[in-house]
C-alpha cells in the first residue's frame, strides 16, 4: 500500500527534553518526519535557508529574540511557511500578536499531545487551528479589546513592550531585535501613548497583569 506524504517539521524549543519527547510522538505517526530541530529562534532561521520543512513548531519563549520575533522574521522571509506556535502562554494577548504575526495556528503546552498532530494536519493544509482553552479566549477578544489595552499594539511594539517591561534596556533590545536604538526609542514612546501610561512602573504593572511577563520575585 501507498504511504502518505509525510509532513516534514522543524521543531524549535529551547528546551531538549521537550523536543525529545515531541518529536518521538510526532513520528510515531506514518504522516509524520521532524527533519530538524533548533533550540533557538536565530537557529531555526538559519536552518530554514537549508532545509524545507513543511511546516514549523515554533515555541515562544526563548533565550534571544523570542519567538513572536522570529515569527515575524520567518513569515517576511518565507511568507507561505505554516507555522504552528506552541507555547506556555494561553494569555490573549500572546496569542492575539503571534496570529498577528503570521502564525496559522497556536495550541498551548497543556494541550493533550494528539492535539498537536490535528494541528499539524489543519496548518499545513492551510486550516487556522486554535487548542481548545485559546479558542474559549479567542471568542472573548472583541469584548476583550477595553480591558486588554495591549491588543492595540502591532506584533512588534509588543516585543519592544515585553523587553522593556522584563528590564532590557534599550542598547539589548537594539541587539536582541536587530533595529535601530532610535526605533526602539521611539517605540517605547509610542507604546507608552497607546497604553495610557507615563512611567516604566506602570508598563510593568501591565505586563504582568495581562501575563506578557513573570511576576518579579518576592
Amino acid at each position: 500500500m501507498h504511504n502518505p506524504k509525510r509532513i516534514r517539521i522543524l521543531l524549535v524549543d529551547d528546551h531538549t527534553v521537550v523536543r525529545a519527547g515531541y518529536r518521538r510522538f510526532l513520528e510515531q505517526e506514518p504522516d509524520c518526519q521532524v527533519i530538524a530541530e533548533a533550540s533557538s529562534g536565530e537557529e531555526a532561521y538559519l536552518l530554514l535557508q537549508t532545509v524545507e520543512p513543511d511546516i514549523v513548531i515554533l515555541d515562544l519563549s526563548m533565550p534571544g529574540q523570542g519567538g513572536l520575533s522570529v515569527l515575524r522574521r520567518m513569515k517576511v522571509r518565507w511568507p507561505l511557511l505554516p507555522v504552528l506556535v506552541f507555547s506556555m502562554h494561553d494569555n490573549l494577548p500572546f496569542v492575539v500578536q503571534a496570529m498577528r504575526a503570521g502564525a496559522t495556528g497556536y495550541i498551548t503546552k497543556s494541550s493533550e499531545p494528539e492535539s498537536m498532530v490535528k494541528a499539524v494536519r489543519s496548518v499545513v493544509a492551510g486550516t487556522p487551528t486554535l487548542s481548545s482553552d485559546v479558542a474559549r479566549k479567542m471568542e472573548l477578544a472583541a469584548d476583550s479589546a477595553m480591558s486588554q489595552p495591549t491588543l492595540g499594539l502591532s506584533a512588534r511594539e509588543f516585543e519592544i513592550f515585553r523587553l522593556v517591561a522584563s528590564g532590557k534596556t534599550h542598547e539589548e533590545i537594539a541587539e536582541l531585535l536587530n533595529i535601530s536604538l532610535k526605533t526602539v526609542a521611539n517605540n517605547h514612546s509610542l507604546i507608552r501613548q497607546k497604553l495610557g501610561i507615563s512611567t516604566d512602573i506602570e508598563l510593568y504593572r501591565l505586563a504582568r497583569d495581562c501575563g506578557a511577563v513573570e511576576p518579579a520575585p518576592v
